[in-house]
């Protein structure tokens, strides 16, 4: 879901922060995750937040993934 506070975007800020990422599966039908997606390309190039890791990062996805076996 989409979180606003006094109409600001709370998912976009935490992704352009790099204390999120963007969802990876199938997106809600009419919802355009590019914003998203650039935002966590900027914030990756600029190493914020969780991008400080580089390849040491571990997305939650990947992680269950690896956890299953």
């Amino acid at each position: 879901g989409l979180v606003f506070v006094n109409g600001m975007n709370v998912n976009l800020e935490m992704v352009k922060a790099g204390l999120a990422e963007v969802y990876r599966g199938r997106h809600a039908k009419g919802f355009n995750p590019e914003i998203y997606q650039d935002a966590e390309a900027e914030a990756k190039k600029e190493k914020r937040g969780m991008w400080v890791l580089g390849d040491k990062y571990i997305s939650p996805r990947d992680w269950r993934k690896g956890r299953r076996n």
